[in-house]
């Protein structure tokens, strides 16, 4: 008996130690600096926001995030034009904004964002 949950044990912690652990996390109280829309890569389109996306969830590299805005990342085309119209808003009035980022979702390196948010000023 003892060495069938020895066994069990170490096949879990195996299995544990090979999976990729993903994070997620918001990024708060940023101004979007800039934003690229381009065919075939980072999902389409992309927004540069004033400070590291690594502040929120370390394996996102930079300051840019991809909305997928291909449709790509498990996202609609339209969802993702909802979330690039919400950054347009306030990149013009140079409101605040909340992203939230995920790791496990990369487009050409870069985190996907599947949530936005104006901040109230």
């Amino acid at each position: 008996m003892k060495k069938v949950v020895f066994n069990t044990l170490a096949i879990c912690g195996l299995a544990v130690s090979q999976m990729s652990y993903s994070e997620q996390g918001f990024v708060d109280d940023v101004t979007v600096t800039g934003m690229m829309t381009t065919p075939g890569v980072y999902g389409g389109c992309m927004v540069q926001v004033s400070k590291a996306i690594s502040t929120a969830v370390a394996a996102c590299p930079d300051d840019w995030v991809s909305f997928a805005c291909t449709g790509t990342a498990n996202n609609s085309v339209s969802r993702a034009a909802a979330m690039w119209d919400t950054a347009t808003l306030a990149y013009a009035l140079g409101k605040k904004i909340r992203v939230r980022v995920d790791s496990a979702k990369k487009l050409n390196g870069y985190c996907f964002a599947d949530y936005i948010r104006i901040n109230a000023q």
